[in-house]
């Protein structure tokens, strides 16, 4: 049995990369944007919203979902970085 387990772990320090970002438009056809490390909008995931879009789901949705891309895609960069 390793000798710290269930040790409480301090995560205040942890950083990640900041792969990117979302960026609200205001346009009704394009709520949302999601923009890659370099600034650029990232196409596949607005393929990704304009599917959502043509299936009738809320804006909320779209936003939720690309947030969800960034939480994934942040500690999947930082550890592709590394190898």
């Amino acid at each position: 049995m390793p000798e710290n387990e269930g040790a409480e772990r301090d995560l205040s320090a942890l950083e990640l990369p900041q792969w990117g970002r979302l960026r609200e438009t205001g346009n009704p056809w394009d709520p949302y944007q999601l923009i890659d490390k370099d600034g650029q909008v990232c196409t596949e995931a607005q393929a990704f919203f304009k599917d959502l879009q043509a299936a009738g789901r809320e804006d909320t949705t779209l936003r939720s979902y690309a947030l969800d891309l960034l939480r994934w895609l942040r500690p999947v960069n930082c550890t592709m970085s590394r190898s």
